[in-house]
């Protein structure tokens, strides 16, 4: 899945620092000035959400706290 990212220009800090965060975990993402996300496209990132959740391949939010206790 990606996210679409509309900032204002204002805020560069906060823009570069989520930018780097999302890249630094792996998570796709595009900017105003890309061209948009087609139907296609949308539909097979629900697809493969899907199947990664049938697959079990998801992190529960107790999972995640019990994650950040090591931390």
């Amino acid at each position: 899945m990606e996210l679409i990212i509309n900032f204002d220009e204002q805020d560069n800090v906060k823009r570069d620092w989520l930018l780097r965060t999302l890249k630094l975990m792996g998570i796709n993402y595009k900017t105003k000035g890309e061209t948009a996300q087609t139907l296609e496209e949308y539909n097979s990132d629900l697809e493969t959400g899907n199947s990664e959740v049938e697959q079990g391949k998801f992190t529960t939010a107790e999972q995640l706290k019990n994650e950040m206790k090591k931390w």
